[in-house]
């Protein structure tokens, strides 16, 4: 007879919900601008529902951790759990532009407090292999990701929008039990609100801030702008049309998935890659090149993007930016934070990451209404070309406080 651990069950629950949770997102994130486009809103209403997503993912990112010392980081999971298996429920039932306002509010505040509860809890499982932990954290976390966009895809063109949104509602409220039953680990510190917020004014005002805050706000911008108009985008090149969907027998997978599920592929690679290439590249010259080329991508995918498989090896290289943006932007923050303050900081530059997110679609899309999506996501690509240029003498007024 096998016995198994607590220690062990909690890291193999977190295993399950983490790629259940990513699954989940990586639908969402899918399945929401293609029923938003169905219902035949146009750019700048799908910018606007999909920004609601935004209004707690920046009003929550600074109390996730004193919600998870406070409450406890299985109450946090299961909460944004619950709060995926609403939003989805919702988006099933009702075609209310207020009611899908309501859904996107509750995924980003899902989004907000379940990464935060789940890394705390996946560090304090084993004290002396946390690193260990959160590299298989976050592989799990990708290859959810991976399976939810396609996914998606595949049951959207296959059996609708309906049965996909239910369908997410399940796999939550299923996780929700994997969590309730991975054991409760004592947690010693008990920050008070006071604690947690006293540093935030002063780490705003931080030049060594400015580098991983200006790279995290453009990488989910990118991000913002291709979970929104980017389908819209595609929509206009023909992608989204029920005979251009890739058929598998008697499945049927949309286009938009399938290159969403390849942005993730790119995605997995540069999570493996990314530490080799900063290595010999150096740190200003992968500063450029990661916001750079976030940049000339979504100008690519403008200009050439229409031939669907050069659409393909873009998304598939936008993963790969995108994702060394995310990792990027971390380790630029740890070397501006002392220990102690390493959680302010990477909440303040989570405030920036939240901010791509909401203003994505909420700016790019009336802008793109009021112009067209291809000078919508041009303007987009130019700003980061800039931000790009400017890496040099950002490098030179912060390199200081940041070594």
């Amino acid at each position: 007879m096998v016995i198994v651990s607590r220690a062990q069950l909690a890291e193999s629950g977190l295993y399950a919900h983490t790629t259940a949770y990513s699954l989940v997102l990586g639908s969402i994130i899918v399945l929401v601008p293609l029923h938003i486009l169905s219902l035949g809103y146009s750019p700048a209403g799908l910018g606007l529902i999909i920004a609601g997503q935004g209004i707690f993912q920046v009003a929550l990112r600074l109390f996730g951790g004193i919600l998870s010392d406070r409450l406890g980081e299985r109450w946090v999971m299961q909460c944004a759990l619950a709060a995926m298996a609403l939003g989805s429920l919702t988006l099933a039932f009702s075609e209310s532009v207020l009611w899908m306002i309501v859904a996107q509010a509750l995924f980003g505040g899902s989004r907000s407090i379940y990464w935060v509860a789940a890394q705390s809890y996946g560090t304090r499982i084993d004290e002396t292999r946390p690193a260990v932990i959160m590299g298989r954290f976050f592989g799990f976390g990708s290859a959810g990701s991976i399976l939810g966009n396609g996914g998606a895809a595949v049951v959207a063109a296959t059996f609708g929008f309906e049965t996909g949104f239910i369908l997410v509602a399940i796999i939550s409220f299923i996780s929700m039990i994997i969590v309730a039953i991975t054991p409760k680990i004592p947690n010693l510190s008990q920050r008070t609100l006071k604690e947690i917020l006293s540093p935030v004014p002063k780490v705003f005002l931080k030049k060594s801030i400015m580098l991983p805050a200006i790279l995290a706000f453009g990488t989910s911008l990118q991000m913002g702008i291709m979970g929104s108009i980017g389908a819209a985008l595609f929509e206009e090149f023909g992608f989204l049309k029920e005979n251009a969907a890739i058929t598998l027998g008697s499945l049927s997978m949309d286009k938009y998935g399938f290159l969403m599920s390849t942005h993730a592929i790119g995605s997995v690679i540069a999570g493996f890659t990314f530490a080799k290439f900063v290595a010999k590249a150096g740190q200003q010259l992968t500063y450029a090149l990661t916001i750079g080329g976030n940049g000339i991508l979504l100008l690519s995918i403008v200009f050439l993007g229409n031939i669907f498989l050069i659409a393909t090896l873009l998304m598939f290289t936008l993963g790969l930016a995108f994702n060394s943006g995310r990792v990027f932007n971390s380790s630029l923050t740890a070397m501006a934070s002392s220990p102690e303050q390493r959680g302010v900081f990477m909440a303040v530059v989570g405030i920036y990451w939240a901010l791509g997110v909401f203003i994505g679609p909420l700016v790019f899309g009336p802008l793109a209404e009021i112009t067209s999506l291809s000078i919508s996501i041009s303007v987009a690509g130019i700003l980061m070309l800039f931000a790009a240029i400017m890496s040099p003498l950002l490098f030179r007024t912060t390199i200081k406080e940041i070594s």
